[in-house]
């Protein structure tokens, strides 16, 4: 029976959404008959992100070791690619997160496999399994499979659904990964914490975005106030970014975060394709801008031709009627 281990990423006192939804896209793998599945969390592991594991999984593995008690890439790598090498596994699925985008690479190099980044579907069924993802700024997709293994998958949040938990816990167990003193080269020096509890881009369901059109930081007053209407996130450009705006924290994009709500709502933006390829795969998209021929308009699903001015409060002041609130 092949092996797939899911990399679970901790957020607050609870697992990441994309580590659940992977977790969920195991279990139906393990149904199948033909997989096992356990879950893998490096580093310090909170007691309530460790329960709320053991309800999606068989089996979760605590790789433990000093190197890891701060995040680096090294040594994140080296526990995940020994724990891989240990157990023989086939498969090794993770989120596409800031955090696995960054050590992952490093895992198929220590495995001398390939990886598929940011998929969006899977072909499980398939023989060999076929992976999708959006390139050229989500113009093409493209199906890839691998010819050797262990492969590496990241998945894109909200690619797959959330299933239910299971009734009983699965087993937990721990893994020494006997990293060496000295191999890990990198120390973290200091660390803050800047989100300050709301919901990450890449995670959220709801989105609404502002660029340039906004004309100034204190405009965005208007964007806030509609996320904060229907429950939303609030994102960025590039350009408002750079002009201190908004945290980069905000930023959409291919040098932000890639996205893919159920609803992406973008006021003031033009539609430039870095900051396409960061959300060309929200399920619907709505568009509001005064220029007819804004190049968003050829990605959304929905558009708006008018002065976001007019159009933001308009809307805002129809959904709190709407909502109640």
């Amino acid at each position: 029976m092949d092996k797939i281990l899911v990399f679970v990423e901790a957020k607050g006192d609870g697992p990441r959404k994309v580590s659940l939804e992977l977790l969920s896209e195991g279990l139906k793998l393990v149904g199948s008959g033909q997989f096992s599945m356990e879950a893998v969390f490096l580093g310090k592991l909170p007691g309530t992100v460790k329960g709320k594991i053991l309800h999606y999984t068989e089996k979760l593995i605590h790789v433990t070791d000093p190197a890891l008690e701060n995040y680096t890439a090294e040594g994140y790598a080296m526990a995940l690619a020994g724990y891989a090498r240990e157990t023989g596994a086939k498969m090794i699925l993770a989120g596409a997160t800031q955090r696995a985008r960054d050590f992952l690479p490093r895992v198929a190099v220590l495995l001398q496999t390939g990886i598929a980044s940011d998929v969006t579907g899977a072909n499980w069924d398939s023989n060999p399994m076929t992976f999708i993802r959006p390139m050229y700024g989500g113009r093409v997709l493209a199906e890839v499979s691998f010819s050797a293994y262990p492969a590496i998958v990241t998945a894109r949040p909200n690619s797959f659904g959330v299933g239910a938990s299971l009734a009983q816990k699965g087993e937990f167990a721990e893994f020494q990964a006997g990293i060496s003193p000295g191999q890990v080269k990198t120390s973290v020096i200091k660390r803050e914490e800047t989100t300050l509890g709301k919901v990450d881009l890449t995670e959220a369901d709801l989105i609404v975005a502002g660029g340039r059109g906004l004309k100034a930081a204190e405009n965005f007053r208007l964007i806030e106030e509609l996320a904060r209407t229907i429950g939303a996130t609030v994102g960025a450009t590039r350009a408002v970014v750079d002009a201190k705006w908004r945290d980069q924290a905000d930023q959409v994009g291919k040098s932000g975060k890639t996205v893919s709500p159920k609803l992406y709502m973008g006021a003031g933006i033009s539609g430039a394709i870095h900051h396409i390829m960061g959300m060309d795969t929200a399920k619907v998209v709505l568009a509001i801008n005064n220029d007819p021929h804004a190049i968003i308009f050829n990605y959304a699903n929905y558009g708006i031709v008018g002065d976001l001015f007019e159009v933001l409060p308009a809307m805002t002041e129809e959904l709190r009627n709407r909502l109640g609130k």
